[in-house]
Formats: C-alpha cells, sequence, structure tokens
C-alpha cells in the first residue's frame, strides 16, 4: 500500500469551496437517482451514555466510501467537538484505501449544500441564486 493521504478539517474546506460542494452534491443526487451509486442504511452504535458512533458505507464511481462520524453530545464541556470522524475512501475494484478525510468539514460542506440544492429546486419558477 502507498502513503495514505489524510485532509484534516482545514485542509478538506481549503479544497472545496461551498459552491463546489453544492455543484457537487446535486451531481451526486442525480447519480443516485439514476442507480450509479449505492448507499446502505446507516448502522448506529451506541456508547451510552456518552454519545453514539455511525457508519455510512456508499459504493459508486469506482469508489467504496465509509463514513465513521460520531455524536457526543457532552463533548463541548470537554472542549471536544460534538461531531467528530473520518471518511476513508477506497479502491471499489482492489479495496486499497486511498485517503482519509476529516468528516466534520465533509458533514458541515454537504449540510450546507444539501440545503442550497433542496432550495433551488423547490424555489418558484424563476427565482435564481444571486450572483
Amino acid at each position: 500500500m502507498t502513503k495514505l493521504p489524510v485532509l484534516d478539517y482545514d485542509a478538506v474546506l481549503r479544497a472545496v469551496s461551498p459552491a463546489d460542494a453544492i455543484d457537487r452534491v446535486r451531481d451526486a443526487f442525480i447519480r443516485f437517482h439514476a442507480g450509479e451509486w449505492k448507499m446502505p442504511a446507516k448502522l448506529y452504535l451506541e456508547s451510552p451514555p456518552h454519545g453514539d458512533f455511525r457508519a455510512m458505507p456508499a459504493l459508486g464511481g469506482g469508489l467504496a466510501i465509509l463514513k465513521w462520524v460520531t455524536s457526543f453530545p457532552g463533548n463541548p464541556a470537554r472542549g471536544l467537538p460534538t461531531v467528530t470522524g473520518v471518511i476513508c475512501v477506497s479502491d471499489a475494484s482492489t479495496g486499497e484505501p486511498l485517503m482519509l478525510l476529516d468528516a466534520r468539514s465533509v458533514t458541515a460542506l454537504r449540510t450546507g449544500a444539501v440545503a442550497a440544492v433542496a432550495a433551488q429546486a423547490l424555489a418558484a419558477r424563476p427565482a435564481r441564486p444571486s450572483a
């Protein structure tokens, strides 16, 4: 296995602009609807009384992806974020891990982008985003 690139929170946010995230999320919805991607239900692993772990797999475009994210509501009192995690991107034909990404930054980009895509899709015509 070659050296595994790791993108931390700031590196992800530098690499993907909000506008790019919106375009990529829109494209992801289209590809998922077309059956090009599979995304089984997420799996929850409770860690009482602290919080839970969530495993979210996806497969498509030659990639296998696993988002391993947490929700630990008591973490801010410890100086830690409520949500933490990592995304592992692997080659779907060999299983080789290709990259690790910070899950908090990807989640923030994706959540904001989903709201924008939904607003654009549901907006009354001829509504357009302002420049």
